[in-house]
C-alpha cells in the first residue's frame, strides 16, 4: 500500500505545471537583501560606546573624574566635625583589644 501512495505521490509531481522564474528574479532578491541591515560582530569596546550612545550618558572619563571630585569635596567638607568622633572610637576600638588582650 505504501509503494501505491508514493507513484500517486510521484505521478502528481511528474504532472504538475512548473513555471519558470521571472527575468528579474535575481535582482529583486539582491535588491531587498541590501535593504536588510546585516549584523556585524561588534567588540567589548564597541559594544560599552554603543550603550552610552543610546543612553545618551556621559563619557565615562568625566563622570569618574566629577565623582572624584565630589568626594573629594564631601570628604573635606565633613573632616572637622568627625574630629571629636573618631577619638571616641579609637577609645572604644582600644578597649576592645584590651579586653580581648586580657582573656589571652
Amino acid at each position: 500500500m505504501s509503494e501505491n501512495q508514493d507513484e500517486k505521490l510521484a505521478s502528481m509531481l511528474r504532472s504538475r505545471r512548473i513555471e519558470p522564474a521571472s527575468h528579474d528574479l535575481a535582482a529583486r532578491i539582491i535588491l531587498k537583501a541590501q535593504s536588510l541591515p546585516q549584523l556585524e560582530s561588534t567588540s567589548l569596546w564597541q559594544a560599552v560606546r554603543q550603550l552610552f550612545a543610546e543612553f545618551h550618558l556621559p563619557k565615562p572619563g568625566y563622570v569618574l573624574a566629577s565623582a572624584l571630585v565630589l568626594g573629594m569635596v564631601v570628604g573635606f567638607s565633613t573632616a572637622p566635625e568627625n574630629g571629636q568622633l573618631s577619638d571616641a572610637s579609637s577609645a572604644t576600638a582600644q578597649s576592645y583589644i584590651a579586653g580581648d588582650e586580657e582573656l589571652l
